[in-house]
Parts: structure tokens; C-alpha cells; sequence
């Protein structure tokens, strides 16, 4: 899964969050997150592959939790909403 579309699954769930009226906090961090996976000059899979959760930690914006379900949706395609909405 490229980087463009980890961004959009994201971004789209920030969408729905602020469309649930959800945590500004959460909404804010996804949208966050989507924009440190589009500026990477690598593909997420590379960082997941090599370093696991823990890379994806050290991204700017990224949390424990939402490396989680980042590092989920690059394994298996699926995306694990952070309790959702």
C-alpha cells in the first residue's frame, strides 16, 4: 500500500471523526498523521518492514496507538478505527 493512499484512509477517517463530532484532539492527530506519511521519502511498507510500530513512532505526529493501526493497514490491508467514532 503506497503512502498516498495510507494519507487518504486516514484523512478520511478525520473526516468522519469531525463529521461524529468527535474528539477535535483525534481529528487533528489523523489529519496530522496523514500529512507526515505523504511528506516521507519513503514508502510506509519500508519503515513498517524494517522497524516495525516502533518506526512509526518516531515520525513527527505519530503515536503509540496510531502506529498501531497504521502498521495494521500496511500488514493486512484493513484499518482499525482508534475506538471509533
Amino acid at each position: 500500500m503506497d503512502n498516498r493512499t495510507i494519507a487518504n484512509r486516514l484523512t478520511s477517517h478525520a473526516l468522519l471523526l469531525e463529521q461524529a463530532h468527535g474528539s477535535l484532539y483525534r481529528v487533528r492527530a489523523y489529519r496530522r498523521a496523514a500529512e507526515t506519511v505523504l511528506g516521507l521519502d519513503e514508502p510506509v511498507e519500508q519503515i513498517v518492514d524494517r522497524e516495525g510500530r516502533k518506526g512509526l513512532q518516531s515520525l513527527d505526529g505519530i503515536g503509540r496507538r496510531l502506529a498501531g493501526a497504521i502498521e495494521q493497514l500496511v500488514r493486512t490491508g484493513e484499518f482499525r478505527s482508534l475506538n471509533s467514532c
